[in-house]
């Protein structure tokens, strides 16, 4: 029998892997993206693997990269703090909505930022 629930979830992932973002997100400037997108990638492999703390600290540590590159108020950073809160809260799966979201807007930064070199 198949599971509806875990096959939704599959389909939610590849429907979010495909990087649509917002356009005009503004660049964290300095910020390693690359850094910051492995940080949200393995979050949410944690939460999928039931492991909020273990997450909440890759998400603690892409906020302090955040932070490092003066980034406050930008679209990834927004995102971050959402999934921050939402572990906090104990509500994993909508802090992976916000890792998604997050995630989605710093490749949208680094898609950006390649085209301009």
């Amino acid at each position: 029998m198949i599971d509806t629930q875990a096959s939704m979830v599959g389909i939610d992932s590849l429907i979010h892997a495909t990087g649509h973002a917002l356009p005009g997100t503004p660049p964290p400037a300095g910020a390693d993206v690359q850094a910051l997108r492995d940080d949200v990638r393995a979050a949410i492999v944690e939460i999928y693997c039931d492991h909020d703390d273990k997450a909440a600290r890759r998400v603690e540590h892409a906020r302090e990269l955040v932070r490092e590159g003066a980034a406050e108020g930008s679209a990834p950073s927004m995102h971050l703090e959402e999934a921050a809160y939402r572990l906090r809260q104990h509500q994993p799966w909508e802090a992976l909505g916000a890792l998604r979201q997050a995630g989605d807007a710093l490749l949208s930064v680094q898609l950006e930022r390649s085209a301009r070199n």
